[in-house]
């Protein structure tokens, strides 16, 4: 027998779908946040228990966290031309950090900060920038610019978004840390530069029994068959000297580094927490968008390896957190959809925003997504790249090629092998799998213009 709601319940159901309508067709405030070297893992919504982020926790609670999201680089300067520019870097000459860019003024005149701008919108850039001069907040559609990265930030944030105005605001918050992870190998060496915060984080570190300290991770061993362009690409006179770091550390070593890296990922979610927190106690949260992601991981002892640019998923997976109370429902984690961060923020924020964005753009909005309207025409892949080679995750595998070396390709089954520690490029009963995965090299080179790609991709047999 059929329940019939009563007049009264029906018209309060009717008047909440209006409601939540007319909400998620207007022009919402956005904030769009960003960390540095935050891999996907460094979240205790993600399951770690070595570290409490309460405030992205938060988000996650009121929202939705694709737990399968990546960069289109795994390094700051390319990552976040990307994000600024909705378009692989390499496209404009960049495939690492300090190399100059080459950006067309089509692009430029295109690039996040003017697209919202020119949808009605106050804006303000806070933090690290780390682009290209063009791409410069104030060059690029934001109206204030704050250059402190630290702890002023979160104060100009605020006082930017809880002024009086007639017309939504985009903020972006992008916050240094934890970042600061750089400098952990320099704490330990005495005559070398290090940051305050990082040199006494790291003396508690020492100071406190092993007990007490995060154990190495379950992949911590160097992977079978690893492709020879990882180490041998990798800078003994960078900051974070990740080839001495992986001949050089001892368990406690990498125990302190990861116990380092999880108290700079709570210092700055507990500047995320402010944001949110003021939001709150200003009665925004109902009209404003929150998106969190970063530009890049670190690789936190997996593989015996510190720091960033290579396609292990500590490196190249992030965090992607969405909020929007009352249009995005809560409590969400997908696990099937496949985001690129540099190619999918523009367009989802552009969404929201309500402005149309460059047809020659490759990324989607997450927008259907994340309020259950739909999948979107769900992507077979997503693709990252670097200096050293070339990415395609799939459904649950995982192949990449490189430019040089013996052992050039790897496939990597993440479903049965989630810490990557079996190359399978080369064995027996795997070469359908290596060979649809050439094939989507091929589609991407085509679909992109990854003219670099062609000169190293191999071949289907």
């Amino acid at each position: 027998m059929k329940t019939i709601l009563p007049i009264p319940s029906l018209l309060f159901l009717l008047l909440i779908a209006i409601a939540t309508s007319l909400q998620a067709a207007k022009q919402p405030n956005i904030l769009f946040i960003m960390t540095d070297q935050h891999h996907a893992r460094m979240l205790s919504s993600a399951g770690n228990p070595y570290l409490k982020t309460r405030a992205l926790d938060s988000m996650a609670k009121s929202g939705i966290r694709f737990s399968n999201a990546y960069v289109t680089n795994p390094v700051c300067v390319p990552s976040r031309i990307s994000m600024a520019t909705g378009m692989m870097p390499g496209r404009f000459g960049v495939f690492n950090n300090g190399m100059k860019a080459t950006i067309p003024k089509k692009v430029s005149d295109n690039s996040l900060g003017k697209l919202i701008k020119s949808g009605g919108y106050d804006t303000f850039y806070g933090g690290k920038v780390h682009m290209a001069p063009v791409l410069s907040p104030l060059k690029a559609g934001y109206d204030e610019y704050c250059k402190d990265q630290r702890d002023k930030l979160p104060d100009a944030c605020i006082e930017f978004m809880t002024r009086k105005r007639d017309k939504p605001f985009f903020a972006v918050a992008s916050f240094i840390n934890p970042h600061d992870i750089c400098f952990a190998y320099n704490a330990r060496q005495p005559n070398r530069k290090g940051k305050p915060l990082v040199d006494k984080l790291y003396k508690e570190a020492q100071a406190l029994p092993a007990d007490k300290l995060p154990p190495l991770p379950k992949n911590s061993a160097i992977p079978e068959r690893e492709p020879d362009a990882i180490e041998a690409t990798m800078k003994v006179t960078a900051t974070t000297p990740a080839k001495l770091i992986r001949k050089d550390y001892n368990e406690r070593d990498w125990r302190n580094y990861r116990w380092i890296y999880c108290r700079l990922t709570e210092r700055v979610d507990a500047q995320i927490g402010r944001l949110l927190d003021a939001i709150k106690k200003n009665g925004l949260e109902g009209n404003t968008l929150v998106i969190f992601t970063s530009d890049h991981g670190d690789m936190d002892g997996s593989h015996r390896l510190a720091s960033k640019n290579v396609f292990y998923e500590n490196s190249v997976g992030v965090p992607f957190i969405m909020q929007y109370k009352g249009v995005i429902p809560p409590g969400q984690v997908d696990e099937k959809s496949l985001v690129s961060n540099g190619l999918d923020v523009l367009p989802t924020l552009c969404d929201y925003a309500g402005v149309e964005v460059p047809g020659y753009l490759l990324g989607r909005s997450l927008r259907s997504v994340a309020e259950k309207q739909g999948d979107n025409a769900r992507r077979p892949y997503v693709v990252a790249e670097n200096n050293t080679g070339r990415m395609i995750r799939s459904d649950h595998y995982k192949y990449c090629v490189y430019t040089s070396g013996k052992i050039r390709e790897s496939l990597v089954d993440l479903r049965a092998d989630p810490g990557e520690m079996k190359n399978l490029a080369g064995k027996a009963g795997f070469e359908k799998h290596l060979n649809r995965h050439r094939e989507f090299l091929k589609q991407w080179i085509r679909e992109s213009n990854d003219v670099t790609a062609k000169t190293f991709a191999v071949e289907p047999n």
